[in-house]
């Protein structure tokens, strides 16, 4: 008897669906014969006498071994089901009840309050923080420099926006600056707070639902990109803020500010996601997710890199070669595209992309990271050698 070629591949986990009543044993060391609604079926272990045996040793590389393993992984895999509690069930139908998407394709969302707001006064408190902002603004040019830059760019780009007159929901926010000078892009970046008590000892945060974890966990993703021959990485350009607020609840992030003491102090409202606010990583996560569902894109396989392959605005994915690379790049581009994110600094392993995104790069600088050594989730990916490391900063 000889093996034939296999037609169907059949998981355990639905064994019980056709096996028959009659079972047959054999001596021990002899196979056991089940019936089953395909026939009569042989399995167990089979002794065989001893004779002399030739040894030898073989060494067979297959490259397209990972989507064989893939496959299997995908047949024996337990279902997956998200356990939610009652509030963020409550923010999944919030969202799905209430957001919608403009002309250009960018989503619109409300904050999901956990009750009617009851929140107290807060502007004095964030005139109060604003000039012992200034006064160490005051001490450095530059610094006060790179915050205006900031500011200004918020204006510009349409994000902020002048506020007239107060009403009894508005909730003022703290800002600060953060300095980071690794950063390809912003080195300066201003921090919000929105965890800052009211006069009723209430904060915006404190009424908010933060919504579930939607993306996978560091590891899993990170485990997952070293199975790739070929690797990717790259962020969406100021994500949280591809994500426009509800008119309705803008006059809850608002600010005070002022680009010189010596002006009058002004009250501006944002009118994107903002960070700082405790329900802000779900809504911007959940609108990227929300894209790659709702695409014109038929790639199934980069929405399945959306979901599972982003951790907040940090993509980390890969292929076995690298013409599907460059078709997946593209894909994902497309998809979030539609959404109104734009993927930016990429890094990867492949030739063949690099020259690909140095060709089509509107801005190479912004657009892809030309040096071998890229961050990659808290750890150092040499591009060349396909090797992580750590940095670690020693102060003196």
């Amino acid at each position: 008897m000889k093996p034939g070629r296999v037609d169907l591949l059949i998981g355990m986990d639905v064994m019980e669906q056709f096996l028959c009543s009659g079972l047959r044993k054999g001596l021990p060391g002899t196979p056991m014969a089940q019936r089953t609604v395909f026939g009569w079926t042989l399995f167990g272990s089979i002794s065989a006498e001893e004779s002399p045996t030739s040894r030898f040793q073989s060494l067979h590389c297959d490259v397209h071994l990972e989507r064989a393993l893939a496959k299997l992984w995908e047949l024996e895999e337990a279902p997956h089901k998200m356990h939610l509690t009652s509030e963020e069930q409550f923010c999944e139908d919030h969202f799905r009840s209430s957001h919608r998407r403009d002309l250009s394709g960018g989503f619109i969302v409300e904050l999901p309050l956990k009750s009617e707001i009851a929140l107290g006064s807060s502007r004095n408190f964030a005139i109060r923080s604003l000039l012992q902002i200034e006064k160490k603004l005051a001490l450095d040019k530059d610094l006060r420099s790179r915050y205006n830059e900031f500011m200004d760019e918020l204006i510009e780009m349409n994000h902020m926006e002048p506020a007239a007159e107060v009403t009894s929901a508005a909730y003022y926010m703290l800002h600060h600056p953060v300095i980071k000078e690794s950063s390809i892009t912003t080195k300066l970046r201003v921090v919000f707070n929105a965890s800052a008590r009211t006069t009723s000892g209430k904060s915006l945060n404190d009424v908010l639902c933060v919504g579930p974890q939607l993306q996978q966990n560091l590891f899993s993703i990170l485990t997952r990109f070293r199975t790739h021959r070929y690797a990717v990485t790259a962020d969406i350009a100021k994500m949280y803020r591809q994500v426009l607020l509800s008119p309705k609840h803008v006059d809850l992030q608002r600010i005070v500010w002022r680009r010189d003491s010596s002006l009058p102090i002004m009250d501006y409202r944002m009118l994107r996601v903002t960070y700082g606010v405790a329900s802000a990583s779900y809504l911007a996560v959940k609108s990227l997710q929300q894209t790659a569902k709702c695409s014109t894109n038929k790639s199934k396989k980069a929405a399945a890199v959306i979901e599972k392959d982003f951790y907040m605005d940090d993509l980390l994915t890969g292929t076995s070669t690298d013409d599907e690379l460059l078709l997946l790049q593209q894909n994902i581009s497309d998809i979030l595209k539609e959404g109104g994110f734009e993927l930016r600094k990429w890094a990867t392993n492949c030739a063949k992309l690099n020259e690909h995104i140095s060709r089509n790069a509107p801005n190479i600088s912004h657009y892809l990271i030309d040096d071998k050594d890229v961050y990659a989730l808290g750890l150092v990916w040499n591009t060349a050698d396909d090797h992580f490391t750590f940095a670690i900063n020693l102060k003196e």
